[in-house]
């Protein structure tokens, strides 16, 4: 006995069910790779950061404190 022969009012109902987890699954796919590339740019930027502070001194302290 198949649940489509039991019950064949509620087979539209199925259908909607079955459409609506596939757009559901879709949405967290689309939020999961949006969340990756936000990650990847992110970190593109902190390597294009650090890699233009290579060639500057990190501080540049006074070698004797200010009396007052």
């Amino acid at each position: 006995m198949d649940f489509k022969d039991t019950y064949p009012d509620y087979v539209p109902i199925e259908e909607h069910i079955r459409r609506a987890r596939i757009e559901r699954s879709l949405a967290l796919a689309q939020m999961f790779a949006a969340a990756a590339a936000g990650i990847g740019r992110g970190i593109g930027k902190l390597v294009a950061a650090c890699a233009g502070l290579k060639g500057e001194p990190a501080l540049i302290l006074p070698k004797e404190a200010p009396h007052r």
